[in-house]
């Protein structure tokens, strides 16, 4: 069987796309004199834009906070704690506590808190939420919390100011304009984050960026159901094979198809969690000739059955419901996304 032509698009969009990642509730706050916000953690990644004022960032430590200027833009890992304050130190409530007032009359979106005479600030919060496990490598790579001040006229600068500006009236289509916003803002993120050379991001990130085995990387995640060889993907990356072999190891720290069937079975994961689907049709959809081979190479990896693994992270996904149903502030805005903002 012939390989099949590599794919238009990228293997960081192919996680993002798989991951179902999406925008979450946003927010537009204007906060005054004294004030504090407590964010708990939520499956995802948080992104606050400073529009005007100052304010201060911080997890643990107050003495490390970072402080956000005008422009600034903020990247939270979702299993973190954060505070956003006035004054690094500040005390902070919980967001459904500041919220539980409800948005400014006439908006869905706008709110106004603090107390007391000083300098206001005016920000935007939204984030991302990621289902199942396909980004967790992804996530984890991340610092916990990250400031980024982009140029003026670059592509995040832009991006921010157009949120912002959106935020401002609430018009027709203005949600699927802040999603789609939000996706380019969390791409220019990561590319700033991970284009560090301090920063370790999840393998496939980088080698996704070599001229050779990127290629390779994009026809496999176009079609991870194909029987791939060896050497069609090294066909793919125009490399002898086992030159493509250890360039491929060297980069992700796996055989070409040890990653193959990892990345299978991540997908398998994710049709799992995501219906009744007949195993057969999963087997099929990830590349195996049979429900029988599929079911033995599943149990191998995890220990149980698919069809067990499914009740059991269908019964998981309820009791994260239950505790995650606490976090969004009560008069938000339901989305699509995580439930939290500001």
């Amino acid at each position: 069987m012939d390989a099949p032509a590599s794919p238009v698009g990228d293997v960081l969009s192919d996680y993002l796309e798989r991951s179902r990642a999406r925008g979450a509730a946003f927010s537009h706050s204007t906060a005054r004199g004294r004030w504090g916000v407590r964010f708990e953690p939520v499956a995802g990644v948080a992104v606050h834009v400073i529009v005007d004022g100052e304010t201060w960032l911080w997890s643990d430590d107050p003495a490390a906070a970072l402080r956000l200027a005008p422009g600034d833009v903020a990247l939270v890992r979702g299993d973190v704690v954060h505070q956003l304050a006035s004054a690094a130190g500040a005390s902070c409530r919980p967001l459904a506590e500041v919220t539980a007032a409800g948005p400014e009359p006439g908006s869905a979106r706008r709110y106004a808190f603090g107390s007391g005479d000083g300098e206001e600030a005016v920000f935007c919060c939204g984030a991302y939420r990621f289902e199942g496990d396909l980004c967790d490598g992804l996530i984890a790579a991340l610092p916990p919390l990250a400031r980024v001040r982009p140029a003026a006229g670059s592509p995040l600068r832009a991006t921010a100011d157009l949120l912002a500006h959106e935020m401002e009236h609430e018009q027709p289509g203005q949600q699927t304009l802040l999603d789609r916003l939000l996706d380019v803002a969390l791409i220019h993120l990561l590319r700033e984050q991970f284009g560090d050379e301090q920063a370790h991001p999840p393998a496939w990130f980088r080698a996704s960026s070599d001229a050779q085995v990127g290629a390779a990387l994009q026809a496999l995640h176009g079609d991870p159901a194909h029987a791939w060889t060896v050497a069609e993907l090294a066909a793919q990356a125009s490399l002898s094979r086992a030159a493509f072999a250890r360039r491929f190891t060297a980069l992700l720290g796996v055989a070409p198809l040890t990653y193959l069937a990892d990345w299978r079975m991540a997908l398998a994961r994710e049709r799992l969690r995501g219906g009744d689907e007949p195993l057969a049709a999963v087997a099929a959809a990830v590349g195996y000739a049979s429900e029988f081979s599929f079911a033995a190479a599943f149990k191998r990896r995890h220990g149980v059955a698919p069809g067990r693994w499914r009740v059991q992270r269908a019964a998981a996904g309820d009791e994260d419901a239950d505790v995650n149903a606490g976090l969004a502030p009560p008069h938000a805005t339901p989305m699509t996304g995580p439930p939290f903002s500001v």
